[in-house]
């Protein structure tokens, strides 16, 4: 059996929760810890060294190990940046300023070729809105909608509607704005399909085609983040990993009111009623969402962030699920605080010759999104047994949010991206509306980091944008053999294209009055060329290129 060593690792409590989850007629004790159980009929196997190649679209990030790299060419001309190529409205623009405020749009459009006709569609979740703001399409409140996109350049119009997916409840109640849904063949037709999240606690899976309902999953639990496809049990198709909040709140003591992260098997039908494995834990979990790597000598773990002060890296061993829990509070030992540490930002894999790094952005104290980290985690191995030791933390940037990418250079190295900065109010300060911004408080920048935690450049926009919450893409968007970094700047909607090695801005571009979403890249139409796709404030998807 593997085992699992690591700083402030959680062993003695949680052996006696996970045996009494074990045995039917063992009293519950106090939680205090994570609590995995297995619940598929039939055990999986070790998991392989290798990464299976799974199509479609994994995750928000792009990929399982979060690199928010594209690959491929686009046409951009540097100089002159990116034409508009196409825009699409879903919802009315807001009447004031003041509206932004309430609207959390921060998905993800996922990019993937759904009815089979050799281009890619694009998949748009409505924005989540904060009463009293009523969102409008045509003049009539906006449903929660799932839309699926087709591109066709130099139509009129560009864009169209293929099928949309309509919730049942009243406006805004499910909650589609989940960073990302992820795309996978879930009936085995061998075509994608579209998975997602909502806060109305489902997970559902519609039909690529024309958005027939496949399968659904009820965690009875809100949502935060989109679901993570990934082969963790090494049979060569991809499961669904899903994180959730507590039933109520951040904190869940009770046994009844755990968060969870939940193990699906992609491919179902109708209404799922157990996960294939399903893993319990006292705080809220689904500010990020996991990340998967394969450690050598070892096999497929899933790393995990949560807000309960612990970086979770969990796997399957033998068909049974198991976990170390890294303790965020050996990295900083001047920590005098009585609330525990959070992790907001998805963990980026980064492959390094003496092991991978996992690295991401976490507070010491959500009261405080102003004071955010950076740390890297090393995975190592020996004997058997993992190893989770930190390897640098650096201060002084507020990656609270904003998940790091991977820049990857001419010469073979690698830097991590990521934004920072906030401007909701003035410090220290929770982290607030998504889309509120108050030009007094407002400030931050983009910044790279070596592979040892130094900084390789940095971008600081002042006091003149901030409210970074999305994450950078990563792609070669002009065809020059280097890769740029795009990310927008959150408060007043600039989209900011960086040369990766050396943090020079090629260029700028309005994509409306504010902006929370990552951006897409693809290639939409089948030319070989590159295409971006992000969402904007005043209600447009945008669809960005060279001609």
């Amino acid at each position: 059996m593997k085992r699992s060593l690591g700083i402030g690792l959680v062993v003695s409590g949680m052996i006696l929760v996970l045996a009494a989850c074990r045995s039917a007629s063992a009293a519950s004790p106090p939680v205090q810890g994570p609590t995995p159980t297995h619940t598929a009929a039939d055990p999986h196997a070790t998991p392989q060294s290798l990464t299976p190649a799974i199509g479609g679209w994994l995750m928000f990030h792009a990929n399982e190990a979060h690199t928010g790299f594209a690959p491929g060419v686009g046409r951009i001309d540097p100089l002159t940046g990116p034409d508009i190529l196409a825009r699409f409205r879903v919802f009315e623009q807001p009447a004031s300023t003041a509206d932004l405020g309430n609207i959390r749009w921060t998905s993800t459009f996922p990019l993937g070729d759904l009815n089979g006709d050799g281009t890619l569609e694009i998949v748009v979740t409505t924005p989540d809105v904060g009463p009293p703001l009523v969102l409008r399409r045509d003049g009539e409140p906006l449903r929660d909608q799932v839309l699926v996109l087709a591109y066709s350049p130099g139509a009129n119009p560009a864009l169209i509607i293929l099928w949309q997916w309509t919730s049942s409840l009243e406006p805004g109640a499910s909650g589609l704005d989940t960073y990302s849904p992820a795309l996978a063949d879930a009936d085995g037709d061998g075509r994608l399909d579209v998975i997602f999240t909502a806060r109305d606690g489902l997970v559902r899976a519609l039909r690529g085609t024309d958005g027939e309902l496949i399968w659904q999953f009820d965690t009875q639990r809100r949502m935060e983040s989109g679901p993570m496809l990934g082969d963790l049990d090494g049979d060569g198709q991809p499961e669904v990993l899903i994180v959730t909040d507590c039933r109520e709140g951040v904190e869940c003591p009770d046994q009844g009111s755990l968060a969870y992260l939940y193990i699906l098997a992609a491919q179902a039908s109708g209404i799922v009623e157990q996960p294939l494995w399903q893993l319990a834990y006292p705080y809220k979990m689904d500010s990020a969402e996991p990340a998967l790597v394969d450690v050598p000598e070892f096999g497929r773990v899933a790393l995990v962030g949560t807000w309960g002060g612990e970086l979770l890296a969990v796997w399957l061993d033998d068909g049974a699920l198991e976990y170390a829990a890294f303790q965020l509070k050996d990295l900083v030992s001047d920590m005098h605080i009585s609330s525990p540490p959070v992790i907001r930002s998805s963990p980026l894999i980064w492959e390094q010759p003496g092991g991978p790094l996992v690295v991401f952005g976490w507070l010491p104290s959500d009261l405080d999104a102003a004071d955010a980290r950076v740390s890297a985690i090393r995975l190592l191995t020996g004997e058997g047994e993992l190893r989770l030791e930190p390897e640098w933390t650096v201060s002084g940037y507020d990656v609270w949010k904003s998940s790091p990418a991977l820049v990857p250079l001419a010469d073979g190295t690698s830097l991590a991206v990521m934004g920072y900065g906030l401007g909701i109010g003035p410090n220290p300060t929770q982290s607030g509306p998504v889309g509120l911004c108050l030009p007094e408080y407002v400030f931050g920048g983009v910044v790279a980091l070596n592979p040892d935690g130094s900084p390789a450049w940095q971008q600081d926009y002042g006091r003149e944008e901030g409210n970074l919450r999305a994450s950078a893409a990563v792609a070669d968007i002009d065809g020059d053999g280097d890769v740029e970094v795009l990310l927008p700047s959150g408060c007043f909607g600039l989209l900011h294209a960086f040369d990766g090695a050396t943090g020079a801005e090629e260029w700028t571009l309005q994509v409306g009055p504010l902006n929370q979403s990552s951006p897409s890249i693809g290639d939409l139409d089948g030319d070989g060329f590159l295409e971006i796709v992000l969402g904007s404030y005043d209600g447009q998807v945008w669809v960005l290129g060279g001609e």
